[in-house]
């Protein structure tokens, strides 16, 4: 749904929003260890295209008023059982948050989800929360 050239542009929003804002642990932010280390994405290309992929995902379901929790959690969950850090997996729930949101707003924009919206997008969650368990997200 969103165009390659669009996601880059969002990972790069993200990066530059990521620091210092985004929660690793119960009272603790993401910090850079060095300047080029906030320079630089903590995943790789393809592991945040598949966080982006899921967060469309859950945008679906957000525009259809579907349970998209489970989705993302599943996901959280595929991350951190395949050795991403906390930096990494607050880095990937941001970019899912950051395309979640765009497709949701730009869905409901558009049109309402009609029920067969609604089977199609439920069926989606259901299938990538399973993927996402079984070839979630690898470290580098």
């Amino acid at each position: 749904m969103i165009p390659d050239a669009a996601r880059d542009e969002l990972i790069e929003r993200v990066l530059n929003n990521f620091w210092g804002r985004a929660k690793v642990a119960q009272d603790r932010y993401a910090l850079p260890s060095s300047e080029e280390e906030r320079n630089t994405v903590p995943v790789s290309k393809p592991l945040a295209y598949r966080a982006l992929d899921a967060g469309e995902i859950s945008g679906l379901g957000e525009w259809c008023g579907a349970d998209w929790q489970p989705h993302f959690l599943a996901f959280t969950r595929a991350a951190r059982a395949k050795g991403l850090t906390d930096t990494q997996v607050a880095f990937v729930s941001v970019l899912h948050g950051a395309a979640q949101g765009s497709v949701a707003s730009s869905l409901r924009n558009a049109r309402a989800c009609g029920a067969a919206d609604r089977a199609r997008v439920e069926r989606s969650l259901r299938e990538s929360a399973r993927q996402g368990v079984e070839a979630g997200p690898r470290p580098e």
